[in-house]
């Protein structure tokens, strides 16, 4: 049945590739920049990561821990777009880790990354995907952490062993435009 799915939605999610990376690729890395290509993916990961079934909820969430540019960013997003089987996203702010719940994905920005193990004994083994936005957390226990390549693209890194914890799949198609880090 999973093989059906991924299938079926492979030449959707292909158009999303050619975007995002044809965006990241033509228009360089600034800060601003930088920021809307992370939000990009975040969207993207929300279409090709699978929750188990009894995690689904009515909306999609996606969390910002700290405070950075890109809640602006995911919160235009989220006014336009529609996560996996047209869920409405909605984006919250954090900013102790005391109060992070119910979330889908958890956003943790580069001046909160040193609470990343405090934030992994807060959610156990809930299945909500971390991604960091330092590079290197994905080897300290992130689901994802994004990096800038030395030509200035931007990619990501995923521990598919956290993930596999959290009962989280990610599909090949996505896999294929990361690395790999354990």
């Amino acid at each position: 049945m999973k093989k059906i799915f991924f299938q079926k939605k492979r030449i959707f999610f292909k158009f999303y590739y050619l975007i995002l990376f044809t965006f990241i690729c033509f228009n360089g890395i600034s800060q601003e920049i930088n920021y809307k290509s992370q939000c990009l993916y975040l969207y993207v990961f929300s279409k090709n990561i699978y929750w188990p079934n009894d995690h689904l909820k009515e909306n999609f969430v996606i969390g910002v821990y700290g405070n950075s540019p890109i809640f602006e960013e995911l919160e235009i997003m989220a006014s336009i777009k529609k996560a996996a089987n047209g869920k409405k996203i909605i984006i919250k702010q954090f900013f102790s880790s005391d109060k992070i719940e119910d979330v889908d994905i958890l956003y943790i920005s580069s001046s909160k990354s040193r609470d990343l193990k405090k934030i992994l004994n807060i959610i156990e083994n809930k299945p909500i995907l971390i991604v960091a936005e330092r590079d290197g957390l994905a080897k300290k226990g992130a689901s994802i952490n994004f990096i800038i390549m030395e030509d200035d693209t931007l990619k990501f890194e995923v521990n598919r062993s956290v993930m596999e914890k959290l009962n989280l799949e990610i599909s090949d198609g996505l896999l294929k435009h990361g690395f790999e880090v354990g």
